[in-house]
């Protein structure tokens, strides 16, 4: 049973962890034009505008509909800097989780419980960024893949020490 988990464990993390580490090449591709500067001076000027009292959001100007557009579509800073490093940390923490498995290390189960928190915090920290025609996969989606992946993978990890044991001790 335990052959089982472990065949289980690498094929999720060879999706899993594939997804969440190539998830930072995908956010890049798709911010690649995207001037943050330019951003905060929108924002700056909006946030003016909204303390002199005028209303946004009735103003026919097409120049501040666009800019609040912009704004609108743009994923956080933070965000888009961070997924993708917690993203390639995750993936190598992963490969580390399953080597430990197949070394029957007491430390996998540790592992295989950061590996399932860091891969909800991955998904719930990851933009969603609209597709556009070339640009490929949404990076929502990827850590999606990746969180199905790595929780299988952790899981199985986890069971494969306990099934050893559980073998370990009927034995002696």
């Amino acid at each position: 049973m335990r052959v089982v988990a472990l065949i289980f464990m690498v094929l999720a993390f060879l999706v899993g962890g594939g997804c969440a580490g190539l998830l930072k090449v995908n956010i890049d591709s798709r911010t690649e034009g995207l001037d943050y500067s330019l951003l905060e001076k929108i924002q700056k000027e909006i946030d003016d505008l909204k303390k002199e009292g005028v209303d946004i959001t009735k103003i026919e100007d097409p120049q501040i509909k666009e800019n609040l557009e912009i704004l609108e579509k743009a994923p956080a800073k933070w965000k888009v800097s961070s997924a993708g490093i917690v993203g390639m940390v995750l993936s190598l923490l992963a490969f580390v989780m399953v080597i430990f498995a197949f070394m029957k290390k007491e430390l996998v189960t540790k592992l295989s419980l950061l590996v399932a928190g860091l891969a909800i915090l991955l998904w719930i920290i990851t933009p969603d960024i609209e597709a556009g025609t070339f640009s490929g996969a949404n990076p929502k989606s990827i850590a999606t893949i990746a969180l199905v992946g790595l929780l299988i993978a952790s899981g199985c990890a986890f069971m494969s020490y306990k099934l050893y044991l559980k073998k370990s001790q009927a034995i002696s």
